[in-house]
């Protein structure tokens, strides 16, 4: 692959948002009726947690752009339930499937099978289940019920736990429940939860990320609708792409939406590229390549593309937050890492930063994608900006979350 042969330019569809999706559906499985869901994606996780809803008893219709899902909100008995490579999935069904008093084994495959649960065993001690693990990773075996009408959880690893239990509870609870949280990171990632629930009649008072309160609902409809926006983590490649080098127009986007990777246009800003939203379009066009600083505690999977754009500037950037990056499909600081010094971009560690020196051009490389999807893309958004090609072993990665990726790409190429 050598973008930098090509004129860059033209128009793409941003896909739906991963995240929301799978809310989306453990929503509708814990809903008692039918949820109706507008535009769901088709990545591997996605369709992972599509399979757990049907494998806990929800049936499922797909009709045009509607996914109709229909369930009685009570979760079947099963031996074991598949989580695909997800660890969102993982973790967020986790606490749904702890609203019954049902034993689970939860298993999966692939990368997920490395991946620590950080402080899964204290998620569980703190909601009084019973968990069997081997030593936090996966399979593990997890038994409820959630007892208790206080709970008080640590959100400093991954506050996609509190996700799942926002949800189970919201749908569940019977009595007042204080669900006190310390150290949340990602919060952007809970402002989405938050969101949805509210937009089905469930709303979750929160008190500065470290109070929130759930009541139980006296009455909910028969049905449910449910739209997904578009994606930012999708948007944020060629979001970079523009920014490095062409004119790129997105449509899709929320102008107003709560993801937490819409911080990379916050980092545009800095560069000095051009960013202009038309209609419901956004519209990034190259301009200048200042150097920029972010912390990317709620926002960690824009380290890879991040790490690809601060090589493009002139000066030193600033990356913060580097902690988070450990526990993803890849330890990200290490697979990084390895990426820039491929592609020749000077970068140093100082405790929790990383800082990286811009160059005028990448060298051509073969780039291990770790089978992660997010070195996958950062990569191919590189080769813009390198002398020679770069090969990316295992680019299939990216079905993980975008498999129209290169499809999208090859419109931009002209």
């Amino acid at each position: 692959m050598h973008l930098a042969q090509h004129k860059i330019s033209g128009t793409i569809l941003i896909p739906a948002s991963k995240s929301l999706t799978q809310r989306a559906y453990a929503c509708a499985l814990l809903f008692n009726g039918i949820t109706k869901i507008q535009y769901a994606g088709h990545s591997q996780d996605e369709q992972t947690a599509l399979s757990i809803v049907q494998q806990l008893g929800a049936s499922v219709s797909i009709q045009d752009n509607n996914t109709i899902i229909r369930s009685n909100g009570k979760l079947s008995t099963l031996s074991s339930l598949h989580c695909g490579e997800s660890g969102l999935c993982t973790r967020m069904f986790l606490p749904i499937l702890a609203t019954t008093p049902n034993c689970y084994t939860i298993t999966g495959k692939g990368s997920l099978l490395k991946r620590k649960m950080e402080h899964i065993d204290q998620f569980a001690h703190a909601l009084q289940l019973q968990l069997n693990s081997n030593n936090e990773y996966l399979p593990l075996t997890i038994q409820g019920p959630i007892k208790g009408s206080h709970l008080v959880i640590d959100g400093r690893e991954s506050s996609q736990y509190l996700t799942g239990l926002l949800i189970a509870l919201a749908y569940t609870c019977t009595t007042d429940i204080h669900i006190e949280v310390q150290g949340l990171v990602s919060k952007p990632y809970i402002d989405l939860t938050l969101q949805l629930l509210s937009s089905l009649g469930m709303p979750i008072k929160n008190e500065h990320y470290q109070h929130f309160y759930i009541s139980p609902k006296k009455s909910l409809p028969s049905t449910q609708n449910i739209s997904i926006e578009s994606d930012w983590s999708s948007a944020s490649n060629f979001i970079v792409l523009a920014a490095i080098k062409g004119k790129i127009q997105l449509k899709g986007l929320h102008a107003e939406s709560v993801q937490a990777d819409k911080a990379i246009l916050k980092v545009l800003d800095q560069v000095g590229s051009n960013i202009e939203w038309k209609a419901t379009s956004l519209h990034i066009e190259h301009h200048k390549k200042n150097p920029f600083a972010i912390n990317i505690v709620d926002c960690p999977d824009l380290f890879p593309l991040l790490c690809v754009l601060a090589g493009t500037c002139s000066g030193t950037s600033s990356i913060k937050g580097i902690h988070r990056l450990t526990h993803k499909e890849s330890n990200r600081l290490v697979s990084c890492s390895t990426m820039m010094q491929q592609l020749g971009i000077p970068f140093a560690i100082q405790d929790d930063t990383v800082l990286i020196e811009g160059v005028t051009a990448f060298n051509g490389a073969s780039i291990d994608s770790c089978n992660d999807h997010r070195i996958a893309m950062a990569a191919s958004i590189a080769s813009v900006y390198a002398k020679d090609p770069i090969t990316i072993i295992g680019e299939d990665a990216v079905n993980k979350s975008y498999p129209n990726f290169f499809n999208d790409l090859k419109l931009l190429i002209n």
